[in-house]
């Protein structure tokens, strides 16, 4: 196993990673604007990248074991490999860290902004049922007979 492929991995992660933040920062537009569709569909393309980053954890460790690095963190990396590398290994594991630091804040954002427009329609649903729960019950009609 080469350095070099794995090298190439990280680079295909760091594009994952952005464009799973592209779609979190389409999430939380959506939320934004309450655009209920364009959300479902964010969380659906969320449910297939999540899938996807499963497999790539997969295809990291197996990488890692070939190189006898698995407890190597991917700070660490750069001081794991061979000189050649070493300059390469260090930008591209700076630039999956930050991606993903960035990813995990946007992500943080949208589940905050959901959390709390979930609140808000719990209250609103809560103040409406306890507004209907006041009203007189309706007057009963008086029934005509008309047989007569």
């Amino acid at each position: 196993m080469d350095m070099q492929n794995y090298l190439g991995f990280l680079t295909e992660l760091n594009q994952a990673l952005d464009t799973l933040t592209a779609l979190e920062q389409r999430k939380l537009k959506a939320v934004q604007n309450n655009d209920l569709q364009t959300l479902d569909q964010c969380m659906k393309q969320e449910q297939a990248a999540a899938l996807d980053l499963r497999g790539r954890e997969h295809k990291r460790n197996a990488l890692l074991k070939e190189l006898g690095l698995e407890q190597v963190s991917l700070r660490d990396l750069p001081s794991h490999c061979p000189p050649q590398y070493k300059h390469q290994a260090t930008e591209i594991s700076q630039q999956v860290l930050r991606s993903y630091q960035v990813l995990s804040s946007t992500q943080q954002a949208a589940r905050t902004l959901m959390e709390s427009n979930v609140r808000h329609i719990q209250q609103e649903l809560e103040r409406r049922e306890t507004a209907h729960q006041k009203q007189p019950p309706a007057s009963k009609k008086t029934q005509t007979d008309f047989r007569a």
